[in-house]
């Protein structure tokens, strides 16, 4: 098995580190308006693709607004050339001669590509929407009753335009016309969660699992609705059914390392968010970055509580290099 690295000091500074020639304000400038590219590629992903699928795409639209960036910058830079050479010309006798060569300009595809997705992950919602979207249909998903679409429809809209007081008056009533409408449970939990009502919120996921015992948005957000509320135990039994049922996704482990990291359970805490470590690098997740910073944060609080022989002996389980 690959041996992967995480490297522990520089995680804890800003998540933009200059190079020589390029200042800070310089490189987040351009960070940020590469990422403002990617972002949009980014919502034109199909969410219903597979993971690994979505992750590769992802990865595309980042790396093409990288490339696009740095061949307008190249020929910015061959046409003020053209400009200064044309400016030094003294009489109509004076002749200039412009030549593009392509291959003196070096393209480097994954510049500045850490800072990018760190900035993503923090700011571009479409890049959540498209991870986070497994709608997986069932025959209960969608509803075939008119009036409970038109009110989904209606909710959609309002969700994503972030009224979610009004996205939750459309839910309740697509689901009053239709019982059995998981889909519009699932998106009634997301609306009270986003006002913060996370009991309410609860009460919707349970409505769906109870026409889809393996629908993944209900499973998923359960835990997160419950550890918003402090309850971490039941949060932890909540993750560890996700698990059962999605043994091969990393969110369930990740969300649990969390759960340990409250209960003080470190030893677990580590175990699981390196697993999910290694399973979202195996998939190109841009989310192997939050994993990483937990596991800074464990090794962190493990050292202060004498426990390096665990961390250490937990890493080679996992066979993860830690650098400092």
């Amino acid at each position: 098995m690959k041996k992967l690295t995480v490297l522990l000091s520089l995680l804890l500074l800003s998540a933009f580190i200059a190079k020589a020639q390029e200042s800070d304000a310089e490189l987040t400038k351009k960070v940020k308006a590469i990422s403002k590219g990617a972002c949009e590629c980014i919502a034109k992903i199909d969410s219903d693709l597979e993971d690994v699928e979505k992750n590769e795409k992802i990865k595309s639209c980042i790396t093409a607004e990288i490339l696009a960036d740095q061949m307008s910058n190249s020929l910015l830079q061959q046409l003020e050339k053209v400009k200064d050479s044309l400016g030094k010309m003294t009489s109509e006798k004076d002749t200039v001669s412009i030549e593009f060569d392509p291959n003196n300009n070096t393209i480097i595809l994954d510049e500045n590509y850490d800072e990018i997705e760190e900035y993503l992950l923090r700011n571009c919602s479409a890049l959540k929407q498209v991870i986070m979207t497994s709608d997986k249909k069932h025959k209960n998903s969608v509803s075939e009753k008119e009036e409970a679409l038109k009110y989904y429809n209606e909710g959609t809209q309002h969700y994503q335009r972030g009224e979610y007081e009004n996205a939750v008056v459309a839910y309740r009533k697509a689901v009053k016309k239709d019982r059995k409408f998981a889909f519009a449970w699932d998106n009634l939990g997301l609306s009270y969660r986003r006002l913060g009502n996370y009991k309410q919120a609860i009460k919707a996921y349970k409505k769906s699992l109870k026409l889809d015992p393996k629908g993944k948005v209900p499973l998923m957000n359960i835990p997160i609705a419950q550890s918003y509320l402090k309850k971490y135990k039941d949060a932890i039994k909540s993750y560890e059914k996700f698990i059962e049922i999605y043994p091969n996704d990393p969110e369930g482990y990740y969300g649990i390392s969390r759960m340990y990291m409250e209960t003080k359970e470190y030893e677990k805490s580590l175990d699981n968010v390196m697993k999910s470590f290694i399973m979202y690098k195996e998939i190109n997740s841009p989310y192997h970055k939050d994993a990483q910073s937990i596991i800074v944060m464990l090794y962190d609080i493990m050292k202060k509580e004498n426990m390096m022989d665990t961390f250490q002996k937990i890493a080679k389980k996992h066979n993860i290099n830690i650098q400092e």
